[in-house]
């Protein structure tokens, strides 16, 4: 103690904190023995001396220094964490806020197109006087597409490559050839009016370490031209192409006359009938509900958002033979209103007044022979729309799938390849597809071949990984069968023949178009719960049950909603004339009556409320249960009632049809051979019962146009007409119409008759019956919501 009280007078310890004579003779801190009794450090210090305590010290510290970075490293770790969820919900924000924002937008170039089309002479005023500000943002974004080219930057989408894609199984993948994409600035005027900035597809070639491309080669210069004309400048990869052996999917030829939607023969009577009493409610005009109140959007569909190219050989109001018509019309636009950009893809058949040509047009090669195909385009209610023109899809609106077997399949072959380049030749709104976050949802055999096209010339050479493709299966009855020679047409390698071949006890082995969509498509979506059911089924799978087990993990029933813009009785623009009212829930039975008057001195039948007017819409065929009908008529015609028939299939049934009239008098049957929205429409709205005894119906959609109507379905119970028409029970006072169980005739006589005793006897319980099937909720809103599911599931497949 003396020691530390003569240190203490020192200058240098007398500047520091007074310390412990322990502490300031051994250099060990007092906080080293907190806690410790004094007594206890001086045993200590007796015992080990001070070099001794400083050993024990050392190990304390240690374990101190030890526990304060472990603690900083967890709490930088924490925060590293919140950071990363916080830079990912901005993430997810700023997405959906350009979501909206994209949204906006197509709304505003909606309504421009609109008022373009109404003042011609305005909007030539606006495009000349905004030519040269477009002129200078052109040359901008040209220049930036051609540093990125300069240093590399993968930034363009990959064009289509070769039709004969492996030659003789010894070309590598890194020889893929380059093809061209087209702009056409000056190609169509409303294309300007929606998108002005619209860039020049620029090609990157198939690997960069093997081929590069100067900024003078992938860009071109740009040239003012008047509104109307076309333009072709591309990139010329003649010089690329020689270097290979490998010929090109697609070949560009120059644009000299730019043909027109309406430069064909006139359409049938039919036909020019529909297209003249059609209005802006069916066909759309990019505003909304046509009843002038907008409708609440579905909730959008987030960080999911998806380019979707729906393809299918008809579409409703253009083109229709069945339902597929009408769901390739109206799921499109559902999707869009879940926030999803869309686009249809169909064959221009007729004369369309809505289309425009898209300044593309493209060759090709099809059993040997050079075909040209037309792009032309449309922006309708949210959606858009591409036609494919060639001379050999032209003039058959009211025979689609009509012709000899080796006619059709090479239509078909020729619709999917123009389909599956889509994404790269159109510039829907001035800017293509390509392959960022795409979905094909192709539509039963006629579109099966375009998942294998996406296969053998993309994904098997490394391009479009990402891109998916769906396939819906509406009827698997018609399968693009026919012998193994048939591959040849397709234009693939052989090595993928073996998609296409399918052996069945009774056929042997055959070529199978759907067989190789089911192989190939990431995805299998069917039209109904039941008919999912069936088709696994040996006798509802048509000979692919075997192969649609194998892949039932893909598989998924969703059952079709209905355009409820386009089929409302209050809003149908088909019941503004002749005769026909609009009505509702309210106005039911006035309303119907004078639409049921209407439509019988429209076909010539006595006007008479009294008697029950049955109706049957549909294809003339055995699946539809037409023979059933037939079978029927003689009973039919032993009551009072009226029967009204309109479709269009086998001649033989045609004919039957025809003869009913004879046979019984147009007083009592009158049938109309072909089709047209406009009579369906008014069917549908005039008729008091309607007949749908098809043998199988993967969903069906008459059922529920009828339902919404007030009419009601006479439907034998198979697939979606089980899951929609609810039997009626007049003792709880529910159900929707009468079903039978078995394809007979006399199982249909026991339903109608059943169904014509209570019009004519329980007129309280038929009302019931009316006023339950209209107030289903039957919209697409709910189908797209589960087709969105199925999307998004593919999406993340690898």
């Amino acid at each position: 103690m003396e020691c530390a009280a003569i240190c203490s007078t020192l200058p240098l310890f007398s500047r520091r904190p007074r310390k412990s004579a322990c502490s300031v003779a051994s250099g060990v801190s007092a906080a080293a023995f907190r806690g410790i009794p004094d007594e206890d450090i001086g045993r200590l210090f007796l015992r080990h001396g001070w070099r001794r305590l400083n050993r024990i010290e050392s190990p304390v510290r240690v374990r101190a220094a030890q526990k304060s970075s472990s603690e900083d490293a967890g709490s930088e770790e924490s925060d590293n964490a919140l950071e990363k969820a916080v830079e990912k919900s901005k993430k997810v924000l700023t997405l959906q806020k350009d979501l909206l924002q994209q949204i906006a937008k197509r709304k505003e170039l909606v309504s421009s197109i609109k008022t373009s089309l109404l003042d011609p002479k305005s909007s030539l005023d606006d495009w000349e006087d905004s030519s040269a500000d477009n002129e200078e943002e052109y040359d901008g974004l040209l220049s930036t597409s051609s540093a990125q080219s300069a240093h590399g930057l993968e930034e363009y989408p990959q064009s289509v490559l070769s039709e004969h894609f492996v030659e003789n199984d010894k070309v590598g993948k890194k020889n893929l050839p380059l093809t061209t994409t087209t702009l056409n600035k000056g190609s169509d005027k409303i294309l300007r009016k929606r998108n002005p900035k619209s860039v020049e597809s620029t090609v990157k070639p198939a690997s960069l370490s093997n081929l590069s491309l100067s900024s003078s080669q992938s860009t071109s210069s740009t040239t003012k031209t008047a509104p109307g004309t076309v333009n072709s400048s591309h990139i010329s990869v003649l010089d690329l192409d020689s270097q290979t052996n490998l010929k090109p999917f697609s070949r560009e030829i120059p644009l000299t006359d730019v043909p027109s939607s309406k430069a064909s023969a006139p359409a049938s009577e039919h036909a020019k009938r529909d297209l003249s009493v059609s209005c802006s409610k069916e066909i759309g005009d990019g505003t909304g509900d046509p009843s002038g109140v907008d409708m609440k959007p579905p909730p959008l569909a987030g960080a999911n958002v998806m380019n979707i190219i729906l393809v299918s050989a008809e579409c409703a109001p253009w083109s229709k033979t069945g339902g597929l018509g009408d769901v390739a019309g109206a799921l499109p636009k559902a999707l869009a209103r879940r926030g999803h950009r869309v686009m249809v893809v169909t064959p221009l058949y007729g004369n369309y007044g809505e289309p425009q040509h898209a300044g593309v047009r493209k060759m090709y090669k099809v059993d040997g022979q050079d075909m040209e195909v037309n792009y032309f385009q449309a922006y309708i209610d949210g959606v858009d729309f591409v036609f494919i023109d060639s001379p050999i899809l032209r003039h058959i609106e009211n025979n689609i799938y009509g012709g000899n077997s080796m006619d059709v399949l090479k239509r078909m072959v020729l619709f999917c390849k123009a389909a599956v380049e889509v994404p790269w030749h159109v510039p829907c709104g001035g800017v293509c597809y390509g392959d960022g976050n795409l979905v094909f949802i192709a539509n039963d055999w006629h579109t099966a071949l375009l998942p294998v096209y996406l296969k053998a010339y993309y994904r098997d050479n490394g391009l479009m990984k990402f891109t998916r493709s769906v396939l819906v299966i509406h009827n698997i009855a018609h399968q693009g069968r026919g012998p193994m020679d048939n591959f040849s047409y397709v234009g693939l390698p052989s090595e993928y023949a073996e998609l296409f071949r399918l052996y069945d006890p009774l056929g042997g082995e055959h070529f199978n178009i759907f067989a190789a969509g089911l192989k190939t498509a990431d995805r299998v979506v069917t039209v109904s719960h039941g008919y999912a059911w069936e088709l696994k089924t040996p006798e509802g799978g048509w000979g692919l049950n075997g192969l649609i087990n194998e892949n039932d993990w893909k598989l998924q029933g969703i059952v079709n909603g209905i355009d409820t813009k386009e089929w409302n009785p209050q809003l149908d623009c088909h019941l503004q004339s002749d005769g026909y009212v609009n009505y509702s829930l309210d106005t039911l039975q006035s309303g119907k009556s004078q639409c049921k008057a209407a439509l019988q001195r429209e076909l010539n039948l006595p006007v008479r409320n009294d008697v029950p007017l049955i109706g049957f819409i549909g294809r003339l065929d055995h699946q539809k249960g037409v023979d059933l009908i037939a079978e029927a008529i003689p009973w039919m015609m032993g009551q009072d009632v009226q029967l009204v028939m309109l479709g269009t299939g086998r001649p033989d049934l045609e004919e039957m049809l025809r003869q009913f009239e004879n046979q019984y008098g147009r007083d009592k049957v009158r049938g109309w051979v072909g089709f047209s929205v406009m009579t369906a429409h008014r069917i549908t709205a005039g008729a008091d019962i309607l007949l749908m005894p098809s043998r199988f119906e993967p969903c069906g959609l008459n059922q529920l146009y009828a339902m919404s109507y007030g009419t009601i379905p006479v439907v034998h119970a198979v697939g979606g007409l089980r899951d929609t028409v609810q039997p009626f029970d007049p003792f709880n006072d529910s159900g929707y119409g009468w079903t039978f169980q078995r394809a007979e005739a006399n199982q249909l006589i026991d339903a109608l008759g059943n169904c014509l005793l209570t019009y004519r006897q329980y007129k309280q319980s038929w009302e019931g019956l009316q006023r339950r099937g209209m107030m289903q909720d039957l919209s697409w809103d709910h189908a797209a919501a589960k087709y969105e599911e199925v999307l998004v599931a593919a999406k993340y497949q690898w």
